[in-house]
């Protein structure tokens, strides 16, 4: 695979920690001497309601939805986050 997805943990969104995980995680070295792409995307902290929606949303740590706060799909490729970094993925594929 030509991309690689770097999904980070719980509190290490680059709203909370700036570059850190990006710069500090190895994935940049190791692509480097590889040819390779990191796709690095983001989740946010949210505490309140979701964006354009009717839902309540409680992720103060920004952690990547293991637990089904976005929709009932989470844990599927129909999932919201899923198919967002399936867009940038694919959108990385087009621009090659």
């Amino acid at each position: 695979c030509k991309v690689h997805v770097a999904f980070h943990g719980c509190r290490q969104s680059s709203a909370q920690i700036g570059t850190a995980f990006v710069e500090g995680a190895g994935y940049n070295e190791w692509a480097a001497g590889n040819h390779l792409i990191v796709l690095y995307p983001q989740t946010v902290p949210r505490y309140g309601w979701g964006a354009g929606s009717s839902r309540w949303v409680f992720n103060p740590r920004a952690c990547w939805d293991w637990w089904g706060y976005t929709d009932p799909a989470y844990a599927t490729r129909d999932g919201v986050q899923i198919r967002a970094v399936q867009a940038m993925v694919d959108a990385l594929g087009r621009r090659q």
